[in-house]
């Protein structure tokens, strides 16, 4: 795979979200660049107004920025909304810093060099590369690593495991305590059918009246993860099933790239046109997950690695514009 091999550096800017963050680092990692992950913080109003609305200013951040030229970033590579304004001011004030953007900005695509963004996003244009999921940092060699970090935890289990990933409530969907009971109590089923190693793992969206819920259901048993230590990464490489809510494009992607047999529980959607809906239908069709079923069965999917896809046409794009 084409790279930089560490001859170049960038900036990832994010709101500190765990999926944002996961697409920033993946890109930077595939890329092989020297990077550092920046979490903006912005003052109101540029925190809730619209990017291109407002001038873009060192004043706009709430806590102090680096504008060393001598530090410049050969790359600026930002996710999300909130990340934008951090984006467009870095490119006018660094001058030939190339900015990519991950997602839909949702203003001219002229402001940056390049977007990656999903296909279900409907984005087209000269410098907008299109993926079918989520770019992440899940490889090959970071899952055997953590499943090495945890043997002793679960070198000892002889039964398939199965890892359920929940999310939580967002702008498109609802997960209020009627729907994590009915959840729970599918979950239950479906464990006592496979006869699996099931694993709960709240994310950080996840609601205390949420895993209340999943406590009552499961709380006598090794069935929730209550440990300090994270098995996240360790559970993509080790489960033979996964099983997401559908709420989380970034934890789908994740679970999809770790080529295991993946599951999608669908939450109550909140929006006529739910584009993450979307994003879910087209992987159900494309045979790359399947939506939850009290049978399951083992289906490693053919998933190849976007991430390094995209890092390599970067790497050209980005040759010809700045080798002649």
């Amino acid at each position: 795979m084409k790279n930089f091999n560490n001859s170049k550096s960038a900036w990832c800017l994010t709101d500190g979200s765990a999926g944002m963050i996961s697409q920033v680092k993946g890109l930077a990692e595939a890329l092989k660049l020297n990077y550092k992950l920046i979490k903006v913080k912005l003052k109101f109003p540029w925190s809730v107004l619209k990017p291109g609305l407002l001038p873009l200013s060192s004043y706009m951040f709430i806590e102090n920025v680096d504008l060393s030229i001598k530090d410049k970033p050969d790359f600026i590579i930002s996710c999300g909304k909130r990340s934008i304004y951090a984006s467009l001011f870095y490119k006018k004030y660094f001058g030939d810093t190339y900015n990519i953007h991950i997602q839909n900005p949702k203003i001219s695509s002229s402001y940056f060099d390049l977007i990656v963004c999903p296909k279900h996003d409907n984005l087209n244009g000269e410098n907008i590369l299109t993926t079918r999921l989520a770019l992440n940092h899940i490889s090959k060699e970071i899952l055997e690593e953590e499943n090495e970090n945890f043997k002793n935890e679960f070198d000892n289990i002889n039964q398939p495991i199965c890892t359920v990933m929940v999310g939580g409530k967002s702008r498109n969907f609802r997960f209020n305590e009627q729907d994590a009971i009915q959840f729970a109590d599918i979950l239950e089923t479906v464990f006592i059918e496979n006869n699996i190693y099931p694993i709960i793992l709240f994310s950080r969206r996840t609601d205390n009246d949420i895993k209340k819920v999943f406590s009552n259901k499961f709380g006598n048993s090794d069935t929730i993860w209550t440990k300090n230590k994270n098995p996240y990464l360790a559970l993509l490489s080790r489960s033979s099933f996964i099983i997401c809510t559908n709420d989380s494009v970034s934890m789908v992607s994740e679970a999809i790239c770790a080529k295991k047999s993946v599951y999608l529980y669908s939450l109550p959607s909140l929006k006529v046109n739910n584009r993450i809906e979307k994003f879910n239908e087209t992987i159900i069709s494309e045979k790359l997950a399947r939506k939850l079923d009290l049978k399951l069965e083992l289906n490693e999917n053919s998933y190849v690695n976007e991430t390094e896809q995209v890092a390599s046409l970067i790497y050209e794009r980005y040759n010809k514009q700045h080798v002649s």
